[in-house]
């Protein structure tokens, strides 16, 4: 079996009365493509924002590479990428000074991002500023600043929300060549299911704060959609 890269067990998360996680269990393993899946407010942004260390949990334990204490999960964070809800983008920064600004945020040793910006297809971009990007380039740089510090796993929140088709295809490559070629485990949020059900190997099924269900894409039915499958567990309701 494959190693265990984050792993949280009763995971936890309330806002005042409001529940957003509910004892959240779960096991992401290397060399892995998750789904994260659920309809708006149903926890996914919280979980990725917990398991980032971005909010806090009100308890339940999370493991990341197989360490728990509390003093040594800051520096496993280094091993995680992130891009949630924005990518962290200066418009008038080039993507190269971009990268850069966010190494010495970060505390990284400073380079010319060269492999990074190779590794999302932004060599050619390098000097120019972001402000000029379309948003498919501002994707794939905020994915260029997650992969900083050559971390072993991402996790990225709506990657293709709003992109054009040819954007959706450029993400969805560049997030199967990271897997298989750089060995990097991806946890991906998106509403478009269709997109995911090509790109992932494994799926998350989250509501009301819950992980309500844990399939691989070979359990999926083929005769069944990823969309399908997903309103038949939440009880086919529709929520805004």
């Amino acid at each position: 079996m494959n190693k265990t890269i984050i792993e949280t067990s009763g995971l936890t998360k309330c806002y005042g009365t409001f529940v957003a996680l509910d004892h959240v269990c779960l096991q992401l393993y290397e060399n892995e493509i998750y789904g994260l899946i659920g309809r708006n407010g149903a926890g996914k942004t919280t979980l990725m924002r917990s398991l980032s260390g971005l909010s806090i949990p009100t308890s339940g334990r999370i493991l990341l590479f197989g360490k728990e204490q509390a003093k040594l999960l800051p520096a496993e964070r280094r091993n995680i990428g992130c891009m949630i809800e924005h990518p962290g983008i200066i418009p008038y920064l080039t993507a190269k000074e971009n990268l850069q600004l966010h190494q010495i945020l970060r505390g990284l040793k400073k380079t010319n991002c060269k492999t990074e910006l190779e590794l999302v297809g932004l060599s050619a971009d390098a000097k120019k500023k972001a402000k000029n990007f379309s948003l498919g380039m501002k994707q794939r740089l905020g994915i260029a600043i997650a992969l900083l510090g050559n971390p072993h796993a991402l996790i990225l929140d709506e990657p293709i929300n709003g992109l054009d088709p040819l954007g959706v295809i450029q993400i969805r490559r560049l997030l199967t060549d990271l897997c298989h070629k750089k060995h990097i485990t991806i946890l991906i949020s998106s509403h478009n299911l269709p997109e995911l059900y090509q790109v992932a190997t494994k799926y998350l099924f989250l509501d009301r704060g819950k992980v309500v269900k844990s399939v691989s894409s070979d359990e999926l039915d083929q005769e069944r959609s990823l969309e399908n499958f997903f309103l038949s567990l939440i009880g086919g309701e529709h929520h805004a």
